[in-house]
Parts: C-alpha cells; structure tokens; sequence
C-alpha cells in the first residue's frame, strides 16, 4: 500500500509519501527476489476458481490517485515490468486533494486528470474507486455511503469505458454495514489498511494489505514483506 512517491518534501511528510529512489530500490528488490505483479481480481480469480498465479505474486496499490504516481511511480514501475492498481477520488480528477486540505491533514497535492488516469489503464494498471471526495464511510449515515460507493463507480466506468471493480476504504474506514453496500454495489472487491496478507479465508471486501512509508529503510521494507 502506497500513497505518494515524491522527492518533494513539501508535498507531505514521509507517512504517505515514498521518495523515488527508494521506491525504485524496492521495485529493484522485488524483481530481483522473483516477485511479479498481479491484480487484485487476479487474486480473487485464483481464490475462488483455482486462477493459476505467479510463483510470488504482489499486488501494489496506491490511495488517491495523486499525479506524482503517474510522474514518479509509473516510470520505475514500467522500467521493471510491473504494473498496480491505483485507487481514485473521482470528484478530485484533475484538481487536487481538496478533501485532506480542507481538514488540515495534508498540503495541496495535483491529483491525476483523465489523461494520466487513461494511459495507465491502457499500459495494464488497474483503476479502482476510492470514493466520490474521500469520508470516513464508517462515521457517515448508510445512504450516504452508498452514494459515495455507488457514484465513484459510475464516474469511473463512464471515463475509462470499462467495469470498475475494486475499491478502497479512504482512511481505512468501515464496517459490515459498508462492505455489505460496497459488495451491492458490484464491487468483487475492497481493500482496508489493516496490515497482513490476503489469504484464501479473506473476506473480498475486507483485503489487508502491506503498508510502506518513506521513512522505512531497505531492511524494514525486506522486514515487512517478510513478516507476515
């Protein structure tokens, strides 16, 4: 799970944000170590139909769409053969993290336009939905999680002409009650940002994943892939 991976320190701190020579270094590592990467509907294909996947297989994910993931992240990416899937705030395309700004929580960061967003999709990255401007789902009333569940997808699929099937919780926020509208919307599946490993027993609407910070040194990001 990533955020941003930006060399600007004055695009946030290292929390959300991975420097691209570190980024690189680890993609670097995960090639090196035999890792290939997959989609998130891979894993459920192969969970649920017996799907053959790679020995070591990774899904790497970004929150929020932020332009730096296509500036930064997409060419380290590509140089190594791998591709991800990048969850969208479809009211923030083209403008920034209006959403985290107004809350104090981050500074103003470019989010990815249209353009960006179809070029990955072309190059085999996976747009997914990450709501409409990015609540806490859990803390919201049921309708109006549904409303944002629901309208990022149709945003979505009307830009990229295709099915968007997989969705983040923003802040890692939710409950029964919200995978139970994400999995009516027609999702296959969500991700949280509870730490651990997607196993055959998973939950699809409650998938944890493995978080990597910038202020994670080359042994702690070995350590963390490991650990689990």
């Amino acid at each position: 799970m990533y955020h941003k991976v930006n060399p600007d320190p004055r695009t946030g701190g290292l929390g959300l944000r991975v420097p691209p020579d570190k980024f690189e270094w680890q993609m670097k590592y995960l090639k090196q170590n035999g890792y290939e990467s997959i989609s998130l509907t891979d894993v459920l294909d192969h969970f649920q139909n017996g799907k053959t996947l790679p020995h070591k297989p990774i899904v790497i994910t970004f929150d929020d769409g932020y332009q730096d993931n296509y500036d930064f992240a997409y060419p380290i990416m590509k140089k190594y053969g791998y591709t991800g899937t990048i969850f969208v705030v479809s009211q923030a395309i083209g403008k920034t993290n209006f959403y985290d700004v107004q809350k104090k929580l981050q500074p103003e960061n470019k989010i990815m336009a249209w353009p960006e967003i179809k070029e990955l999709d072309q190059a085999g990255f996976v747009i997914g939905a990450h709501t409409v401007d990015h609540p806490h789902l859990a803390r919201v009333a049921p309708e109006v999680a549904k409303y944002q569940i629901e309208e990022s997808k149709r945003a979505l699929e009307y830009g990229l002409k295709k099915p968007v099937e997989v969705f983040a919780y923003p802040y890692g926020s939710y409950n029964d009650q919200v995978a139970e509208i994400t999995k009516a919307a027609g999702y296959r599946a969500a991700v949280t940002t509870e730490l651990g490993l997607a196993k055959p027993t998973s939950n699809p609407f409650q998938i944890h994943r493995i978080r990597v910070t910038g202020h994670y040194s080359n042994h702690q990001f070995i350590e963390e892939l490991h650990k689990y």
